[in-house]
């Protein structure tokens, strides 16, 4: 009961996603497709003008259009204190679609290029008790901006949960002058709807607005409703396909399974005890007891148990909340104020007593008394039928469990021994937020290295694992002229492969020997296959018409999601590489090698220190470059760890089952056992005769369990590029695992039946 009821609290938290703002029906995001190398891709960032398209020329489609940028971290500082916190740039509009809440002062200031809003913690975190609306903080010790409001936190169940500052889009724009252009997919557009209208409709009359602007990639732009970005965010060749939903899915089934294992262990015991149970029945009739008085009986008993029970799972549940909510990132609440947690305990708490004391119910007071009485009742091998099905059903449930467990614990060791394609032990990785250390970086790469306290120091436009912008433009002799080639665009200096230590499959790294290497280019294996090149070092790559010829090829880094393919890559030198534009990469990332000599903590105090010197009012944050990456596995291994919790329950609640019932079949066949043993029969072969049944009927289990574990995971797996296979392997070992389950549990009443001395067991029948 308890495991259920944890699984319905975070199936509800998990639907009520997003739910928090008034206007959740209409809102959607805008996104956009693309075609790349036969490929249709989905994102999520637009080019600044379509919003302004969408607002002048749809003005009777949508009540809000909103633009804003990514979640962006910035340093906040106030007076000595500084804090790094994250959050986005808006238009004007953003509080009321989103209905922002004011704690104090104003939300609707967002049009005011030199004011900001921040949340209530941050306020609380910066401020202390202190009304902060009106004062002013420093924006990455450069820009001063003024507060003017603060607004209530959005809730964890939310998008935007992270979100403790929101600045205006028109300081934005000033800083950045030139982002007003067609190709700059950096953005996020938010829309709203009119009530009662059909977004489909809507979607298709935008979807063609970019093909005007940008026809090399056969844009196609769609609405996202907010209803389904939670659940329903994984895109697949254009089209939505799904998504966490497919885990509210698994883990419901789950907790239903589980709960009926339950109900199943109770219907078997009250059945298997009816003999004892006969004469009550019998002497009940024969005084005057209807069969509708009887069955109300024992549907009041399991409803009793089921009570109890659901009061005692909710003290476990309580108790149990802060470590699952630990587990699972999340901070699931007990809904004991809200109305609908009472009327959904009593439907729930109904239907499992129904379901627990139904069979028991219908069975039992089916008995004649006339046969009762005169003693000549016996239960019929009838009976032990359903008893049987629910045995089968039981070890179906705990196989497939177990199968599921195991798929995920294999598919997420498989990426995790997957080559990163470069050294992450050592390695830390900070992002520059000010100029300073980007404008001064071969001065504090000299002083790094001379501290003693690192081995290597480099600068790029990306961290060594994350790919942060891809770009089209590339052209190289062969490519068909009709298909636009993207690859993954990064910027590094000098000394990042030996940083890093990438592998070299040909050519070499960028030298300072080789001026003519700033008009060079390194690129990934996946790049070679991509462009068809058999030996690419020393071939032209054309980008943006400009020419870079190849000097090396690396062995493919994951520079995202450990469970998807390497995308094509180019690393440029430095700041030579000029988008269609004319930009040039930013530098903002620095990449470091702490010695081995001495500890993290003395290299990482020196580095610090170091770090002050050219930027004493940042504060130096940096992140383990390993670290970094395991949190990518987060996600599968918390799914990993609760099918496993749910499948030791499974296994445990089946076993108590089967314990009981086999303690009860070992009692009913005492005088049998008896008798065998006088004539002879071994304890051997008691202990086959008495385990024989339930291992015949553990086999069926399984056999049933596999096509269907089989299909659901390999569905699973299909979320995955980078995949297991799954293998006949795995499922004999999980059919072992069930034998031996189900042998270890029954043995020892079989055995202690076979032990038991004849002469007691006759003498005593």
């Amino acid at each position: 009961m308890a495991t259920a009821i944890i699984i319905c609290l975070w199936i509800w938290n998990e639907l009520s996603f997003n739910k928090n703002f008034p206007n959740y029906p209409q809102i959607a995001q805008v996104m956009v497709t693309g075609t790349f190398s036969g490929e249709v891709e989905t994102d999520e960032n637009c080019p600044p003008p379509l919003a302004e398209e969408l607002r002048n020329n749809f003005n009777k489609d949508f009540e809000q259009v909103v633009l804003t940028t990514r979640s962006e971290s910035h340093i906040f500082s106030y007076g000595e204190k500084k804090l790094n916190t994250s959050g986005y740039f808006v238009q004007e509009g953003f509080d009321e679609l989103f209905s922002l809440s004011p704690v104090s002062g104003s939300t609707n200031s967002l049009a005011d290029p030199s004011s900001v809003l921040i949340s209530a913690s941050f306020a609380k975190s910066l401020f202390g008790k202190e009304n902060p609306v009106g004062k002013s903080i420093k924006l990455d010790n450069e820009d001063l901006l003024k507060i003017s409001g603060v607004y209530q936190d959005f809730p964890h169940n939310s998008s935007f949960s992270e979100s403790n500052y929101i600045g205006s889009w028109n300081y934005y724009k000033n800083k950045q002058p030139d982002i007003e252009r067609w190709n700059r997919f950096h953005f996020r557009i938010y829309v709203q709807l009119p009530k009662g209208i059909d977004y489909h409709l809507i979607a298709n009359k935008i979807a063609p607005l970019l093909k005007s602007h940008i026809n090399d990639i056969k844009p196609v732009v769609l609405l996202h409703p907010m209803s389904k970005w939670h659940l329903y965010e994984t895109f697949k060749n254009g089209q939505n396909t799904g998504g966490q939903i497919q885990y509210v899915w698994m883990f419901g089934w789950v907790g239903t399974f589980i709960l009926f294992l339950a109900c199943i262990n109770f219907m078997n015991l009250s059945t298997a005890k009816s003999e004892k149970q006969a004469k009550e029945v019998g002497i009940l009739k024969a005084i005057g007891s209807n069969r509708r008085f009887l069955i109300y009986r024992f549907l009041g008993e399991s409803t009793l148990v089921v009570v109890i029970a659901f009061f005692i799972g909710n003290l476990l549940v309580w108790l149990s909340l802060p470590r699952f909510n630990q587990l699972i990132g999340s901070e699931i609440k007990m809904l004991i104020d809200q109305p609908f947690f009472w009327i959904g305990s009593f439907l729930f708490l109904l239907l499992t007593g129904l379901l627990a004391g139904c069979y028991p119910a219908f069975y039992l007071s089916s008995f004649q008394p006339i046969n009762v009485l005169k003693g000549s009742f016996k239960i019929g091998k009838s009976v032990s039928v359903p008893r049987k099905v629910m045995v089968v059903m039981q070890f179906f449930t705990t196989t497939v469990l177990l199968i599921a467990t195991a798929t995920v614990l294999q598919q997420l060791n498989f990426a995790k021994d997957r080559p990163l394609g470069y050294s992450s032990r050592g390695l830390i990785h900070t992002a520059v937020k000010t100029s300073s250390p980007q404008q001064h970086f071969e001065a504090l790469q000299h002083d790094l290295l001379r501290s003693g306290a690192v081995t290597n120091v480099s600068s790029s436009s990306s961290p060594v694992n994350h790919l942060g912008l891809s770009s089209g433009g590339y052209a190289w002799e062969g490519k068909d002229p009709n298909v636009e080639a993207i690859l993954g665009t990064v910027s590094l200096s000098h000394d990042f492969a030996p940083t890093v230590q990438w592998q070299f499959k040909e050519g070499r790294n960028f030298s300072r020997d080789f001026p003519l290497d700033s008009s060079g280019v390194i690129i990934n294996e996946m790049a070679a296959r991509y462009m068809g090149i058999p030996q690419p070092v020393g071939k032209i790559l054309y980008y943006y018409g400009e020419p870079y010829h190849i000097v090396g090829v690396i062995e493919d880094p994951i520079m995202g999601s450990p469970f998807t393919t390497a995308k094509p890559s180019a690393f440029f030198l430095g700041g030579n590489a000029k988008t269609y534009a004319g930009e040039r990469f930013p530098m903002n990332h620095i990449t470091i090698k702490l010695s081995p000599q001495i500890s993290p903590q003395q290299a990482l105090a020196k580095v610090e220190a170091i770090f002050k010197q050219y930027d004493p009012e940042t504060p130096f944050e940096y992140d383990f470059v390993d670290q970094s990456y395991a949190t990518q596995f987060q996600s599968v291994e918390r799914i990993g760890t609760l099918v496993g919790i749910f499948a030791s329950l499974a296994i445990v609640i089946s076993c108590l089952g089967l314990y009981a019932l086999s303690s009860f079949i070992a009692e009913q066949r005492t005088r049998e056992i008896g008798i065998r043993k006088v004539l002879g029969a071994s304890i051997l072969s008691i202990w086959r005769m008495l385990s024989k049944e339930f291992l015949l009927l553990t086999g069926l289990a399984f056999l049933i369990a596999v096509p269907i574990a089989y299909w659901s995971m390999n569905q699973w797996l299909e979320n995955y590029v980078y995949r297991i296979s799954l293998s006949w392997e795995l499922f004999a070992i999980i059919g072992l695992m069930a034998t031996l389950i189900t042998l270890i549990t029954i043995s020892f009443q079989s055995i202690k039946a076979a032990l038991a001395n004849p002469v007691d067991s006759l003498r005593n029948e």
